[in-house]
């Protein structure tokens, strides 16, 4: 009952546009694929370096690749590895696979020998595609034979999908990186080549594979959990397609510029594609029929990306915070003001974004920056700003029929309130009767944990209606206005003098000082304390050597509450990040 009650406080200022629930494809993410070629044949659908491909390229390549790795002996249910950047390869290699009923299992690109080794061997894959040099940058010379289960590798090469004198330049200038000489067997593991496995694959005898939209696994995404060791959370086609058709709906619903670039628009995808955020990305471009625009490494000069968006009519840019405090910090990115005209939206996650950062991106560009919340768990997303009510320091309104319940850290059964404050930043200390773990239901959630029943059993339990619910380890609470805030994971959470302190929000509250560009907060043993508050900042370019640790403790003691505010400071060069931008407070804490 208390459910619906809480449903009450986000619909209060749901957009009116949008509906609060949809009807769902229960189809295949290959039949997806193939659904947009139909209808969009000659729209672009990748963009990478000057090269591209229609709908209709891309469909016949996935249906040719699908049939050579049958004919290699993958078979519906099997798992494959995919160690690549953004490049073509990749979404021909992953659509392939799903096409064929198997499971496509990301790898990031950046992950070293023992990650790669354990993510092959937890998931029992059969088969991995890899970039050449990344090959040999992390697997060459090492025991490839600890990958027991893995049976073939397939390579491929950045040229494979150049514009062909860019290609042939880049390679005899050594501009583009490659490794010269590709094995036929190591151990046990054959080795075979991307091109050849598409030459040798005959479309018509791709195997006609009956596929479960809800039961059968798509996609297995590695995330490290709580505990540390990666754990592969497995998404059903319906998972994704249903998260793409939310997010598409959110965003088509609101801005009526979205009807006019069906087929038309772009993905600019600096983000990874092989981690959820980039994969929803990928996914709801190929939904509305747009270009994939693939960069398989952001550029020195950021502002750079600001040119793609010009020349290439760029429609959404999902980002990070990092992303938009180096393109407005570069001085190039100035002159493209009132020059990006079809950039609709950008979108950010993974971290806060202050508000500084927010106005002078969107000064320059001229539209907005929304903030979502999501997690691999949710395919990814569970909720968005709406784009005519954008709320600051919230991650927005959960999406389409998705609910979401805040319940207390100790027993998890309690539901907690919404604050009844007209300012939730001025709760105080009674905050903490609103603050708990963030609980979603929706058709987006996964089905579950690979191998890892008793994580799965913790992270999903049933109320007292028999509705199951996802606990996400994430700590959060819904103000009055129905926006859910985000604190922290509860990993994270920090117990300075009796008090829980929730580093997000301190983090939240250091971005409103004027030279702060990245922070980090943590908890530090304190034999008084228990834990104190520290904080790691790096400085906007402007301050760099004109701010003292001491100068911003004074202001820390004077705009943060006396149990909250850092006793600690440390101004690095720059903070330590993953490959998605994210601050990682485990290098932090070390």
């Amino acid at each position: 009952m208390l459910t619906e009650k809480i449903a009450e406080y986000y619909y209060k200022n749901w957009p009116g546009e949008t509906p609060k629930s949809i009807n769902y494809k229960e189809i295949s993410m290959g039949k997806l694929l193939r659904l947009s070629a139909k209808t969009y044949p000659d729209s672009e659908a990748i963009l990478f370096e000057g090269f591209r491909m229609t709908y209709q390229e891309l469909d016949h390549l996935v249906d040719q690749f699908a049939t050579g790795l049958s004919e290699l002996g993958i078979k519906k249910g099997d798992v494959v590895c995919i160690d690549l950047p953004n490049i073509p390869q990749y979404i021909i290699s992953h659509f392939a696979i799903l096409r064929l009923g198997a499971v496509s299992n990301p790898i990031l690109p950046v992950n070293r020998y023992v990650e790669i080794v354990h993510q092959v061997n937890d998931s029992k894959a059969k088969c991995m595609i890899t970039l050449d040099y990344l090959f040999e940058e992390y697997l060459e010379g090492k025991d490839l034979s600890k990958m027991e289960c893995l049976e073939k590798i397939i390579l491929t090469g950045l040229s494979e999908y150049l514009p062909k004198i860019k290609g042939f330049l880049g390679t005899i200038l050594g501009k583009i990186p490659r490794m010269r000489n590709w094995p036929k067997q190591i151990d046990h593991i054959e080795f075979l080549e991307f091109q050849q496995i598409l030459e040798n694959g005959q479309p018509i005898n791709i195997p006609k594979e009956k596929i479960d939209a809800k039961k059968d696994p798509a996609i297995l995404i590695y995330t490290g959990g709580t505990t540390g060791i990666p754990k592969g959370v497995t998404c059903s086609h319906y998972n994704l397609i249903s998260n793409a058709q939310q997010t598409d709906i959110w965003a088509s619903t609101q801005l009526d510029r979205m009807s006019k670039v069906k087929g038309e628009g772009g993905m600019l995808l600096v983000v990874p594609l092989a981690h959820a955020y980039g994969n929803i990305g990928m996914t709801v471009a190929i939904l509305e029929g747009w270009s994939s625009i693939l960069i398989p490494r952001p550029p020195e000069k950021l502002s750079k990306l600001l040119n793609i968006v010009k020349k290439e009519d760029v429609t959404f840019l999902p980002g990070v915070p990092t992303l938009f405090v180096k393109i407005i910090e570069e001085p190039d990115s100035k002159k493209y003001k009132g020059e990006l005209g079809s950039l609709i939206a950008c979108i950010c996650s993974a971290s806060p974004l202050s508000k500084s950062v927010k106005n002078a991106f969107e000064e320059i560009t001229h539209t907005k920056i929304l903030e979502g919340y999501g997690l691999s768990e949710c395919s990814p997303v569970v909720s968005l700003n709406p784009f005519k009510r954008t709320k600051l320091k919230t991650v927005g309104l959960p999406l389409p029929d998705t609910e979401v319940k805040i319940v207390d850290l100790v027993s998890g059964n309690k539901i907690l309130p919404h604050c009844l404050k007209e300012d939730c930043e001025k709760c105080g200390e009674s905050e903490q009767k609103y603050i708990g773990e963030i609980c979603v239901r929706g058709p987006q959630v996964m089905q579950g944990y690979l191998n890892r029943p008793d994580a799965t059993d913790k992270a999903f339990r049933k109320d007292s209606n028999g509705k199951e619910w996802l606990y996400t380890t994430d700590v959060g609470c819904i103000d009055r206005d129905g926006y859910l805030k985000l604190k922290d994971r509860k990993r994270d959470m920090i117990k300075y003098k009796g008090h829980s302190v929730f580093p997000r929000e301190v983090e939240d509250l250091l971005y409103n000082h004027k030279a702060i560009a990245e922070v980090g907060v943590v908890g530090v043993p304190d034999p008084e304390a228990g834990e104190n508050i520290k904080a790691y900042v790096s400085l906007k370019s402007d301050y760099k050597d004109l701010i003292t640790e001491q100068e911003l403790l004074n202001w820390c003691k004077d705009n943060i509450s006396a149990y909250k505010y850092p006793r600690i400071i440390e101004i690095l060069p720059e903070l330590p990040k993953n490959l998605l931008g994210k601050v990682l407070k485990k290098d932090l804490r070390n």
